[in-house]
């Protein structure tokens, strides 16, 4: 953040001391000076006692342009001090002066201290929680995170980490929220673009790997609801879409694959991809004995390792459906 030189109040406010050396007026005045050349040097943690007490002595003295000109000081004199005690590794102390930062920042209506005060107290937290994160102490790691995401929802690299802290843990239901969270930020700008795709495919191994271990338990309903998460939290991912199908499939649940398969049809990029759902659709339609819905969906197999069984399961049905039609 820049600062800008506070230009200290000599015309307006200076007056002779030897005229008013007791008027509380100008004795706040005078102590309003020395805090502003405090500042002016950068030396806040001199500047700010100073300015918070032309506050509370300027609206005693009555003194309105002192109290408003100090108030313009302390948030950003609050906020170096807590970004000087950062940079000394005290994180704790910067943390309750970046606090304070914030709320005297919003008391006197200065939304960019207040909007970098936050941003900074999310970083902290972060920093608090990298050790336990790369040491792989998800549970710790979480308490850190927590607090900086709470503070800064928008901090995607904090975000990624606690995502995936929780989905370490097994807590899936938050690891899908913050995930999903992240993958909604895209909408509002495309900053956040890369982040949402990172997101995408963290959601997507996770919860790939959660329903797999579900289905194999013999839950299959479990794993379907785990996969209609991720599918809703990028509906035209196409990974996912077949993974569902596959699943179905490996279920003999045939009617559920169909139910599917339209909507996954939609993320194919190639006519491999699109052949592989439409070969899969078509088999459950043959086994349903859905014998002509059967033949059509083999027919949209146009490319891949799918091609060749197709064209051979056609020519089969179609004799089978002329037979039948003779045979009446």
């Amino acid at each position: 953040m820049k600062i800008k030189s506070f230009i200290i109040l000599v015309a307006a406010l200076a007056v002779s001391v030897s005229a008013f050396a007791q008027d509380p007026a100008n004795e706040v005045k005078k102590k309003f000076n020395t805090a502003a050349t405090h500042y002016n040097n950068k030396e806040y943690d001199k500047a700010l006692p100073l300015l918070e007490e032309c506050v509370v002595e300027g609206l005693d003295a009555d003194v309105m342009e002192v109290v408003e000109s100090a108030q313009k000081l302390i948030p950003n004199s609050y906020f170096r001090i807590g970004l000087k005690l950062v940079n000394e590794k005290k994180l704790d102390q910067a943390l309750e002066v970046l606090a304070t930062a914030d709320e005297r920042a919003r008391l006197y209506n200065d939304a960019k201290v207040a909007r970098s005060s936050i941003s900074a107290i999310s970083k902290v937290y972060a920093l608090k929680g990298a050790t336990s994160f790369n040491s792989r102490d998800y549970a710790s790691a979480v308490v850190e995170f927590a607090k900086g995401y709470e503070a800064n929802p928008q901090n995607t690299d904090l975000a990624l980490n606690l995502a995936m802290s929780y989905c370490e843990l097994k807590d899936f239901e938050n690891g899908v929220r913050v995930y999903t969270d992240i993958i909604a930020l895209e909408k509002r700008h495309s900053k956040f673009a890369a982040p949402a795709a990172e997101a995408k495919r963290m959601l997507s191994n996770y919860l790939l790997v959660k329903a797999q271990e579900e289905n194999k338990a013999g839950d299959k309903e479990a794993a379907y609801a785990t996969l209609e998460t991720l599918i809703n939290a990028d509906f035209m991912n196409y990974t996912n879409q077949f993974y569902r199908l596959q699943t179905a499939a490996g279920n003999q649940d045939w009617e559920n694959l169909i139910a599917w398969g339209e909507g996954a049809v939609a993320t194919a990029t190639t006519p491999e991809e699109s052949s592989e759902i439409y070969y899969l659709i078509a088999v459950a339609h043959d086994t349903l004995n859905n014998n002509q819905t059967a033949v059509d969906c083999y027919k949209q197999v146009t490319a891949g390792d799918k091609l060749e069984p197709s064209t051979k399961r056609i020519v089969e049905l179609e004799a089978f459906i002329k037979a039948e039609k003779e045979a009446k």
